[in-house]
């Protein structure tokens, strides 16, 4: 029966995890050259190309997809054993990975588990700003542990989890002395159909308006803040400003912030105490 070379098992794994041999090999103090023969040798074990070059570094086949799914299973294991073992607490030298869209990471998500990440033990946290459609694609490839989303994802082997919804509005700068018509709308892309759906949801499909596209929220709220256009924007990333205001609209518009994790995936210790916060903090920061 073929077993799998723990050595070179790690090195593969910190590749696919860094996407770098240069970072895999400093985490791991060995050379590139070492590195890169250990991974050369786990893909003569399996039979198959695990590793691809991409602009935006490593990335991972769909048997290395695989692998990395099982190394990744196999670490989460090994530092619950050890961590029952040696009577440390559950998130001693953990690592979490989240991925979110962009107006809930830094204003909800991040803050929900202060807790858990200002703790003493050595907790390590990797937050992904991703838009919507990105997110779903992260978790598939294993690159995250959990992503946060804006639905149910209608998928069986996912769990979704709604931890509570924001509520949308419609802001622009008070202090212009004049209003462009038709309105321009600030989205974060051609494929941001928010303001679409904020009006729709008031009965205005047929509302005509303008659009220009900016990265991300805040990118959006600086824009609005400067007169650039108008925005629909979630309430609880508005700060009293001066020059901001929120219009009226007869329908609340809300959405819900759902959190999602592959079902079949062991769930560590701390992966779990990670979804019990978010469940109990998240509708705080909303």
């Amino acid at each position: 029966m073929m077993k799998l070379n723990t050595d070179r098992l790690n090195a593969f794994y910190q590749v696919a995890l860094d996407k770098s041999f240069c970072k895999a090999a400093d985490t791991l103090c060995i050379t590139q050259s070492a590195l890169s023969q250990r991974v050369l040798k786990i893909e003569q074990e399996v039979g198959s190309k695990l590793l691809i070059r991409g602009n935006d570094g490593i990335g991972l086949t769909e048997q290395g997809k695989l692998l990395f799914e099982y190394a990744s299973e196999q670490q989460a294991r090994e530092q619950d054993v050890l961590n029952s073992i040696s009577g440390r607490s559950a998130i001693a030298n953990g690592i979490v990975r989240i991925g979110a869209f962009s107006s809930v990471m830094r204003s909800v998500i991040m803050p929900s588990l202060i807790p858990l990440i200002n703790s003493p033990h050595q907790l390590k946290a990797e937050f992904y700003s991703k838009e919507l459609r990105e997110l779903l694609p992260l978790l598939m490839s294993g690159e995250v542990d959990f992503i946060v989303t804006d639905e149910v994802l209608e998928d069986p082997l996912i769990e979704s989890i709604i931890l509570g919804a924001e509520t949308l509005v419609h802001i622009r700068n008070k202090t212009l002395w004049h209003q462009v018509t038709p309105p321009c709308f600030l989205d974060h892309d051609v494929h941001d159909m928010t303001t679409f759906n904020f009006f729709s949801a008031q009965g205005r499909s047929d509302f005509e308006f303008d659009r220009n596209f900016y990265d991300d929220v805040y990118g959006i709220l600086d824009g609005v803040r400067l007169g650039f256009g108008e925005a629909i924007i979630s309430k609880h990333i508005i700060k009293e400003d001066d020059c901001l205001e929120v219009v009226s609209h007869e329908q609340q518009f809300q959405s819900p912030v759902v959190l999602c994790y592959v079902k079949n995936r062991y769930l560590s210790t701390l992966q779990k105490q990670i979804i019990e916060h978010l469940k109990k903090n998240v509708p705080t920061y909303l």
